[in-house]
């Protein structure tokens, strides 16, 4: 069933839903645990177990849904708000302002293959020089890569779509594509449309891995805004880290005693 919410700009009241995807192997605990927070901050969440892609699901997800609520959204398994009112402030800005919301992130093997295909047009001798570099680089513990203006999306480990916009921007695919990661095909359109995406920026991280731009990081255990906690990779065998800062924040929600991240 749908939740309703007062719509700051008029009487109108706005019907919405939150939908989280897990596959079949996904962590039992791992599932429970997310469910748990939600409960504790009185905020809906249907999960979903379904043995498709993540970009399929999020897609038909959105198809299905584009006339019946006015607002989708999404969260990854391992992703929870961290307060009470997270979603339904995110909503409120998403309808009032016409724009989607989303946590920032970055496809960096896209990224990566677009240098190497510039790289292409190169002599055969700058080609392997470049590679030694990046063997060098590597081995140094030195990032190889400076990314000209990489594509940041609005992700969809919380990703929030008014339907009405969805539709203007010509009801684009999530899937994975040769030029964006599942959700990016979405940003970009909304880019193209003229519809502002606003991405949230990590404010703290406990193990930095990913590039978001060339100088900011995420990783496992990554806020954003404040207020959205994403454990990242907990569906990869034996990441017990990442399980653990999971199951910590999850724990702490629950029992209202989060602390502030100590660096």
């Amino acid at each position: 069933m749908a939740r309703y919410l007062r719509n700051l700009s008029g009487a109108n009241m706005i019907r919405w839903k939150s939908f989280s995807f897990h596959m079949p192997n996904a962590a039992p605990e791992i599932v429970l645990l997310q469910k748990k927070v939600f409960d504790s901050l009185d905020e809906p969440l249907e999960q979903i177990q379904d043995s498709c892609s993540h970009g399929e699901f999020l897609t038909q997800t959105l198809r299905e849904n584009a006339h019946n609520l006015d607002v989708v959204v999404f969260f990854d398994l391992d992703c929870i708000p961290l307060k009470t009112g997270v979603v339904q402030r995110a909503i409120r800005a998403a309808m009032d302002h016409e724009m989607i919301i989303g946590c920032a992130y970055q496809a960096n093997h896209i990224e990566e293959q677009k240098m190497f295909d510039k790289r292409r047009n190169w002599p055969i001798v700058l080609r392997k020089l470049d590679s030694l570099r990046i063997c060098f680089c590597k081995l140094a513990g030195i990032d190889p890569f400076h990314f000209k203006n990489p594509l940041i999306i609005a992700g969809p480990c919380f990703l929030v779509v008014p339907t009405e916009i969805y539709r203007f921007v010509g009801s684009p695919t999530l899937v994975v594509t040769s030029r964006a990661d599942a959700a990016g095909e979405l940003t970009i359109a909304c880019r193209e449309r003229g519809v502002k995406v606003i991405c949230l920026q990590p404010t703290y991280c406990h193990v930095p891995k990913y590039k978001l731009g060339n100088q900011r990081r995420l990783g496992l255990g990554t806020i954003f805004g404040r207020c959205i906690f994403h454990a990242f990779e907990t569906t990869y065998l034996h990441n017990s880290q990442s399980a653990s800062l999971f199951q910590r924040y999850c724990k702490d929600v629950i029992s209202g005693t989060q602390q502030r991240p100590s660096r």
